[in-house]
């Protein structure tokens, strides 16, 4: 039997055709043996087709897979162990152990008796980064809980991550209010809300009386909207992305990458005089509608009310920004972006 196992450095890849390679691995007398490890350089269903074809590849073992690429490859007589979530040291074990299934590696006693076995509850470390103040190094400690094997956390117990006091941990009244309001919500069982109605019953159990909204010239029917039903229960202040009608300058940015809009034609997004207005209003929360990326930083950083993130805008997604981690086009896109500015960022 013949696997293919698309591959993200040495663990298995979170979608099928994002992967740097393809370890293609022989299993014989419940003897795993690495054959090749191809290339992918397209991250295209087509090219992943062509190597597991190439290589006579029977089992596809994987992570993420989408209904089509599942239909596309069991056409060709690729069965597929899906929901792997394992290094390949692991994914050998199991296969030789008869133990590979699909969704193997999300429970902690898959991985038991590997070479992995002593991998911490959260893969968290110390690196020692550099301190340019001080001319030295000092310590600080790295988390990636998706690398978490044992998830002890969802059972209620504490984890390698908290071996440090964090400073988020508070008795702070207001604090504890806010996680209380939280779970209030979240835990409802008697219907299902909708983000907006998250936000109504969120302040009002909070007992705020005073939003300020943040919104982005090019959401204002939505925002208009908004406003009409929030009106009905709170104070309302929506403060427009151009406020103060600054004019942007050459200085600013080049004349070429000006974009004429039929309102606010080379004025600049004004975040720093959205938040100064929201602060001396002195809002209990300021909400976000559809701020342009690091806009909502910079406004999230210096308000001095608690920030919330309603509408989200995305030009190329219909403002549906969770979409591009499903498509195909949109994370090639995304991944080849984010290659192009890296090579450039590289060059002396």
């Amino acid at each position: 039997m013949r696997y293919g196992i698309p591959l993200l450095g040495d663990r298995v890849a979170p979608r099928s055709t994002h992967a740097d390679s393809v370890l293609v691995t022989v299993l014989r007398r419940n003897r795993a043996r690495t054959e090749s490890k191809p290339e992918l350089a397209d991250h295209s269903l087509l090219e992943l087709a062509k190597v597991l074809s190439d290589n006579r590849i029977d089992v596809l073992v994987c992570g993420g897979i989408s209904r089509e690429e599942r239909d596309f490859l069991e056409a060709r007589r690729v069965e597929i162990i899906d929901n792997v979530v394992a290094s390949v040291n692991e994914i050998l074990f199991a296969l030789q152990a008869g133990e590979l299934r699909s969704g193997f590696g999300l429970n902690a006693a898959d991985t038991e008796g590997t070479e992995q076995k002593k991998i911490p509850a959260v893969t968290s470390r110390e690196e020692t980064v550099p301190d340019k103040a001080a001319g030295t190094g000092i310590n600080k400690m790295i988390i990636d809980c998706l690398a978490c094997r044992n998830r002890v956390c969802l059972s209620g117990e504490r984890c390698d991550a908290f071996r440090y006091p964090l400073t988020a941990e508070t008795n702070e009244k207001h604090s504890i209010q806010m996680i209380e309001a939280m779970l209030d919500i979240t835990f409802e069982n008697e219907r299902t809300l909708c983000r907006l109605s998250e936000l109504i019953y969120f302040c009002l159990e909070m007992r705020y009386r005073k939003i300020g909204l943040a919104y982005c010239i090019e959401l204002e029917e939505p925002t208009e909207i908004l406003v009409r039903v929030l009106r009905r229960f709170f104070k309302v202040y929506p403060v427009c992305c151009k406020i103060g009608g600054k004019v942007i300058s050459d200085a600013m940015t080049p004349p070429s990458s000006l974009q004429a809009h039929s309102r606010g034609h080379q004025v600049a997004c004004n975040p720093l005089g959205q938040i100064e207005a929201l602060n001396r209003i002195e809002t209990d929360i300021n909400v976000l509608v559809g701020l342009c990326m690091g806009a909502d930083c910079l406004l999230t950083r210096l308000s001095d009310a608690p920030v919330t993130t309603l509408f989200v805008k995305d030009k190329s997604l219909a403002n549906n920004p969770i979409g591009a981690v499903y498509s195909d086009y949109y994370l090639k896109e995304a991944i080849q972006a984010a290659r192009t500015d890296t090579e450039t960022d590289l060059l002396p």
